[in-house]
């Protein structure tokens, strides 16, 4: 099975471009020969490479990574590990509370496995466990808002408000009418996150980065071409997210987007009095395509919004410019005090959603097994479908295990083009909805 399209990720990543240069990457040549090969060194790969390695120490492992890790989707989030997504759909919630708190229970999971890595290892990340805010500009995010808190009750977990001058106290700004505030969220800096993860991999694990693969034939025993390296291996894991689809698994099933972020300059030393407010802060919309907001260390503001279709997967220049153009709309409705404030970055990475919200997990073919199609809520997903994806393939059975694979797989797409224009109308919708929230 060739690969059609290989990731292509450009270098306007923030996250990534603030930190100290990258040394040389290692990368695969040669014949090599291993116990298992993980395809996408994100969340989701780092974790399951970390488990495996856990639990057959005797084996090797090689794990495989297109560009450069931190620079690739897992390190061009906006750093939210949520542990209660805020998108829920009101209609039947709540007749899925039990599916719900499943998926809650996954993703504290997730936490619970990051925070120890971190912890352990020392990763310094700007982990932070203060929560986040869900906040509202206009009466209709104040009314989501309000439905979101209903949500809450029934799943028995704390919030508390913010009224508009301690959202004022908080940003800094007069734009927020109102905010929810949850504890269970744990934010960081995503791309020192995942460097961290990465640097700190067991022994056993071998990664390659700047090493695509190029194809693979599925036999016996699996090989896999790359550009400088021929690879033989008994097991394949693919934690590529959308990507997976170019080896021929759930093609008709996964929608491919690209999420945008744009990170300002720091502000300098009269902006930062002009606007006031606490020093970081974590936000999330009300709408849930609306703009989450991030005051970092540093002194930058993190503009995160708009979804773009991509057929590819891969980020389009247009776009970036596109989506840079709306997070400036979006910044100056903010902070109108900070006229002179620019992005020093606009980023895009791309994500992969089933129609049903459904993720891929488990067995995929003969000693082929995969963990993707987060459905945008891959640090703490991705990294609890790597470890038990991991705890599958030892035969470790859990109640965490039993979740997923109770759980549904993606459903089939319409074709194309029925559904690059579906989705496309269904987006202008979206961000015509959200109106000011976005």
């Amino acid at each position: 099975m060739k690969s059609a399209i290989l990731p292509q990720f450009d270098r306007n990543n923030g996250w990534l471009e603030i930190l100290p240069p990258l040394a040389p990457a290692n990368v695969a040549r040669g014949n090599l020969k291993t116990d298992v090969v993980i395809i996408g060194a994100g969340f989701t790969g780092l974790a399951a490479a970390r488990r495996l390695a856990d639990l057959w120490p005797d084996k090797s492992i090689l794990l495989l990574e297109a560009d450069r890790v931190g620079n690739t989707s897992a390190g061009r989030s906006s750093g939210f590990a949520i542990d209660q997504a805020h998108n829920i759909r009101a209609k039947n919630f709540a007749d899925g509370l039990k599916a719900e708190q499943n998926q809650i229970n996954l993703n504290r999971a997730g936490q619970t496995y990051l925070r120890e890595i971190v912890q352990e290892n020392g990763i310094d990340c700007d982990w932070d466990e203060s929560g986040k805010v869900h906040a509202a500009a206009t009466e209709m995010g104040e009314q989501k808002l309000h439905t979101y808190a209903k949500h809450m009750d029934l799943l028995k977990l704390p919030y508390s408000w913010n009224n508009s001058g301690a959202m004022k106290t908080l940003t800094g700004s007069n734009f927020y009418q109102l905010g929810l505030h949850t504890p269970g969220t744990i934010v960081m800096q995503p791309a020192k996150l995942v460097l961290g993860l990465a640097k700190s991999l067991p022994e056993n694990v071998t990664l390659y980065e700047q090493s695509a693969v190029q194809s693979i034939n599925f036999a016996s025993t699996h090989e896999l071409e790359l550009t400088e390296a021929h690879i033989t291996t008994e097991n394949i894991v693919l934690a590529n997210n959308g990507f997976a689809g170019q080896f021929g698994f759930y093609q008709k099933n996964l929608i491919p987007l690209v999420t945008w972020g744009s990170l300002t300059r720091p502000l300098n030393q009269e902006e930062q009095e002009m606007l006031g407010g606490m020093v970081t802060w974590n936000i999330i919309p009300a709408d849930p395509f609306g703009t989450s907001t991030r005051r970092i260390s540093g002194n930058r503001i993190l503009i995160r919004n708009i979804y773009s279709y991509s057929s590819n997967l891969n980020a389009k220049e247009s776009d970036r410019l596109w989506a840079k153009a709306r997070h400036e709309k979006s910044l100056r409705n903010r902070f109108p005090m900070l006229n002179d404030l620019t992005f020093d970055y606009t980023w895009g990475g791309p994500l992969s959603l089933s129609r049903n919200g459904e993720p891929v997990f488990g067995d995929l073919a003969p000693n082929v097994y995969g963990a993707f199609c987060l459905n945008g809520v891959g640090i703490a997903r991705g990294t609890i479908l790597g470890k038990l994806l991991a705890e599958h393939l030892a035969g470790k059975p859990s109640p965490l295990l039993d979740i997923i694979n109770e759980a549904g797989r993606p459903n089939k797409l319409p074709p194309r083009p029925f559904l690059d224009w579906g989705v496309k109308l269904n987006f202008a919708n979206r961000r015509r909805v959200a109106g000011l929230e976005l």
